[in-house]
């Protein structure tokens, strides 16, 4: 893990006279809306047993510090499953969805989620059956974290610290330059676009073909 401090060096020499906490303070909250909006930390979660008719399934995040943001895919033992929003299971079932329960695996239809790490199968399953679900989840640190992801640092620091500076430089104080806030502000937003793919494409790329096949 990386300890948040260790942005610094790449944020001091944007900014006179912040305060470290301020300066730690904005890091920890771009590493947070940098995960969030670009998913570049995933995790595939261990699998869970589920139980009759548990409604909620609260997901354990992959870290103390972190929060999951998103549900990515999850898996039962048939295959994958998608995900379904209320208006869609309004829609699909006018006479009520949450209630509803299936006699194995292979009813159930999807998963809605209405928090970030929170799952419900719908059907929800009247029978146990361990280690049944797959989760994989996109995450991010905590606002309180004093530590993150080595590659948060050792990838996307000049990324993240532009982020960092947008917000010390919208604050209301001696060392802020709101002329700055702006431009800094759009850079981040347009990192943010540009690494959007890495963690649903890979950090592995596959070699080009140079020769035929058959050869």
């Amino acid at each position: 893990m990386a300890a948040v401090a260790d942005f610094r060096r790449y944020v001091l020499t944007g900014v006179d006279g912040a305060p470290l906490p301020a300066i730690d303070d904005a890091v920890v909250d771009a590493c947070v809306e940098w995960c969030t909006r670009t998913r570049v930390l995933t995790a595939i979660l261990d699998p869970i047993t589920l139980v009759p008719a548990m409604a909620d399934l609260e997901l354990d995040p992959p870290d103390g510090d972190t929060q999951i943001t998103e549900v990515m895919t999850a898996w039962l033992p048939e295959g994958r499953i998608g995900p379904l929003t209320k208006p869609e299971l309004n829609a699909r079932y006018p006479l009520g969805w949450a209630h509803l329960l299936a006699a194995n695996t292979r009813e159930v239809e999807g998963y809605y989620c209405r928090l970030p790490g929170w799952v419900r199968l719908v059907p929800m399953v009247s029978v146990k059956v361990p280690r049944a679900l797959i989760v994989e989840v996109a995450y991010a640190p905590r606002r309180t974290a004093t530590a993150v992801e080595d590659v948060l640092l050792d990838r996307y620091a000049e990324q993240i610290a532009l982020g960092a500076l947008a917000r010390l430089h919208a604050h209301k104080a001696a060392y802020a330059d709101p002329s700055r806030a702006g431009a800094l502000r759009s850079a981040f937003d347009a990192a943010v676009v540009a690494h959007a793919n890495d963690a649903p494409h890979g950090y592995a790329h596959k070699p080009m073909r140079t020769a035929r096949d058959d050869l």
